[in-house]
C-alpha cells in the first residue's frame, strides 16, 4: 500500500482536526467512513480503496494514527490484529524498518454521525485548484476570519455567477470578493457558511475537481471524486 494515498484519504475526513473519532466500515476492498465535525456544522461520507478484511474498526484519535503513518516509508503494510477472544483491537502498520501498533477504539465512545435530510438545491458551481488557492490566500490575508458568504447574481455581461465574499458581515470590516460561473434559475439569498470548515475541505481535496450545490434553506453539498475515492460533505449555514 502507498502511505501517501492512505494519508490523503484520512485527511479528507479529519479536516485538520475538526473531526473527532470515526468508525471505518470495511468490505474487503473499500473503506466507508461517515464523519462529522465536533461542532456538528458539517457531516460527510468518504469511500476509498482499502484492501482490509470485512468488519468495523473504531478510530478514536485520528491525529495519533496520522503520526504513526508519517513515521513509515512510502510502501507499507496494514493488518488487523485480534486479541485472545477474537476481538480486533489493533491496526498493525509496518514497513521495512518499523513495526507499529495503533490501538483501536470501542465504538460506543465514538459520537454518532447526524443524518442529513437533503433538499432541492438552488445553485451549483465548480471548484478546482485555482479556486482553492484563491480562497486559501484570501482567508490567510484576512487573518482566518470565521465566516464567508455565497450568493448568486447576474453580472454586467449577463452571465450567471456566484459571489464568494470573505470577511465579517459588517460594512466596516476588510473583505475579499471573487466570482465563479454558476448554474441557477433565479438569484439566491445571501448565505453565510464557516470559512474554517470550507478551508479545510478545500485543503484536503487539492488536485481533485469538485462541485458545490447550495440550497437557500442553508445547506451546501460539496462533492469530490476520482478513480480511487469519493467524498461528499454537507455544511449547514451559520447564524
Amino acid at each position: 500500500m502507498k502511505k501517501s494515498f492512505i494519508v490523503e484519504n484520512i485527511e479528507k475526513y479529519f479536516l485538520g482536526g475538526l473531526v473527532g473519532g470515526v468508525v471505518w466500515e470495511l468490505n474487503g476492498s473499500k473503506a466507508t467512513i461517515a464523519f462529522s465535525t465536533e461542532t456538528k456544522d458539517a457531516v460527510g461520507e468518504l469511500h476509498f480503496d482499502l484492501p482490509l478484511p470485512e468488519g468495523q474498526i473504531g478510530i478514536y484519535n485520528t491525529d495519533s494514527l496520522l503520526k504513526l503513518l508519517n513515521i513509515t516509508d512510502e510502501d507499507l503494510n496494514l493488518e488487523l490484529k485480534a486479541d485472545n477472544t477474537g476481538l480486533v483491537n489493533k491496526l498493525k502498520i509496518s514497513d521495512n524498518k518499523f513495526d507499529l501498533d495503533y490501538n483501536l477504539s470501542d465504538f460506543t465512545i465514538i459520537q454518532e454521525v447526524p443524518k442529513v435530510q437533503e433538499t432541492d438545491y438552488n445553485f451549483t458551481f465548480k471548484i478546482n485548484d485555482e479556486f482553492s488557492n484563491g480562497f486559501l490566500k484570501a482567508h490567510n490575508a484576512l487573518e482566518k476570519i470565521k465566516d464567508f458568504t455565497l450568493n448568486t447574481v447576474v453580472n454586467k455581461l449577463g452571465v450567471n455567477v456566484v459571489e464568494i465574499i470573505l470577511g465579517e458581515r459588517n460594512q466596516h470590516s476588510n473583505k475579499a470578493k471573487f466570482t465563479e460561473l454558476a448554474e441557477f434559475e433565479s438569484p439566491s439569498d445571501i448565505l453565510p457558511f464557516s470559512a474554517t470548515v470550507f478551508r479545510e475541505i478545500l485543503s484536503a481535496n487539492k488536485g481533485t475537481e469538485g462541485t458545490v450545490s447550495v440550497s437557500n434553506k442553508g445547506l451546501a453539498k460539496i462533492e469530490f471524486e476520482n478513480k480511487e475515492s469519493k467524498v461528499k460533505y454537507f455544511v449547514v449555514r451559520q447564524q
